[in-house]
């Protein structure tokens, strides 16, 4: 049973972040990393993952000076206008997230599982079930890929051992031949899939061990790295460069391909598209929950869910904007690439100026703003709903 205490351990958001960083880069990353750097995208995979790690030590400076949850943390170093419009900035990127990758996801369905069927129908459907997760809030989704991680994880990497038996590895070589231009590239676009670990500013004020969370992001963020990279090698090992960046999902294709000793499972394409397809909607439903999130943040909304209801439809619009136009996926990775990164990048950094300088979280106008210790939303309804205690209760 859930203790509905909106808490979750670190267990549970190390197998969120693993999920959320995992899913969509292992379907997209092979074809993008073979085309910029070949052989070398292997390398660009350990040099974005060590981007990450070193931008989650920024975030680590700013986690030291919040006392509880992001939005009040913003308020405190910021200021009104000024929170409000990161806040919006955070909107926008958490709803393209999640629009983009429900037309990943649609997508994955139509072309492995339901060929005929109607793309605004699959996508609703996805979109409720996003709805229904939101609703349960984070601790019955961290619960439920609690359980599902390793039912998940274990026939991956089943997958990709009976994979080896077919890779070339001369089709591993030569290696730095790439060039500068490309191995930059292919880093960087390593990084912007990794970007969502920005979620740990979201996250402390749901962790039971806040000072865990960190440490947390980084296991999240090798494994995802090492994930990437076992496939990115079984991919070059039994399709080389060529067919890699020509394949739409290469590594369902490969896994599709893989036979189990004694034809166990033949239908290997409808068990791998069912793991990404959750892999994938763990992201999707990131996007729609911190989506919801800050929309019930600026406008106080406490009770009602028609800033949930609004996100969904935002997120299908996005989704369709994306199937209908050629070029949505172009723009989307020029946006990660030359706007969200840098700006992601920087904003640690100037809050953890500005905080260190206006003292926050250490006796400074955070003592003194007079805002309680807690999440903006949250807090609101704990001061509206709350109960005194009686002497003993807390113990009980």
């Amino acid at each position: 049973m859930f203790s509905d205490n909106d808490r979750i351990s670190i267990r549970q958001t190390r197998r969120l972040l693993i999920l959320d960083l995992f899913g969509v880069s292992s379907l997209l990353l092979p074809g993008l990393l073979a085309e910029a750097a070949g052989t070398d995208g292997i390398f660009c995979i350990g040099a974005g993952a060590l981007l990450a790690l070193l931008y989650l030590g920024l975030l680590g400076r700013v986690l030291g000076q919040m006392k509880g949850g992001f939005y009040p943390y913003l308020k405190e170093v910021l200021g009104g206008f000024l929170r409000d419009a990161v806040m919006l900035f955070f909107l926008f990127f958490f709803l393209l997230l999640g629009a983009f990758v429900l037309y990943q996801l649609t997508g994955l369905v139509r072309s492995w599982l339901l060929p005929e069927g109607s793309y605004g129908l699959i996508s609703g459907l996805i979109l409720l079930l996003a709805a229904y997760g939101t609703v349960r809030g984070i601790e019955g989704r961290a619960r439920i890929y609690e359980i599902l991680f390793w039912f998940l994880l274990a026939p991956l990497l089943l997958m990709l051992a009976f994979a080896l038996r077919g890779a070339n590895p001369d089709y591993w070589t030569p290696v730095a031949v790439s060039g500068g231009r490309g191995f930059l590239r292919g880093s960087l676009t390593v990084f912007g899939f990794f970007l969502p670990v920005v979620l740990v500013l979201f996250l402390k004020e749901h962790s039971n061990r806040p000072e865990k969370l960190l440490k947390c992001a980084g296991w999240a963020v090798g494994a995802a790295a090492v994930l990437n990279a076992a496939v990115y090698l079984m991919l070059l090992g039994n399709f080389q460069v060529k067919t890699t960046v020509a394949l739409e999902r290469p590594v369902i294709t490969l896994m599709s391909m893989v036979k189990l000793p004694g034809g166990f499972f033949e239908r290997m394409d409808a068990l791998m598209t069912a793991i990404w397809f959750f892999s994938m909607f763990a992201l999707m439903n990131t996007g729609v929950f911190y989506s919801g999130h800050i929309l019930k943040e600026l406008f106080h909304e406490t009770r009602t869910h028609y800033g949930l209801l609004a996100v969904l439809a935002l997120e299908f619009l996005g989704a369709r904007w994306f199937f209908l136009y050629p070029g949505a996926e172009e723009l989307y990775g020029s946006f990660l690439l030359y706007v969200a990164g840098p700006v992601l990048a920087a904003l640690p950094l100037l809050l953890w100026l500005v905080g260190r300088i206006r003292k926050v979280g250490d006796g400074g106008c955070g003592a003194k703003s007079g805002e309680p210790e807690g999440t903006g939303v949250k807090q609101r309804e704990m001061r509206k709903g709350a109960v005194p205690r009686r002497r003993g209760e807390e113990a009980e």
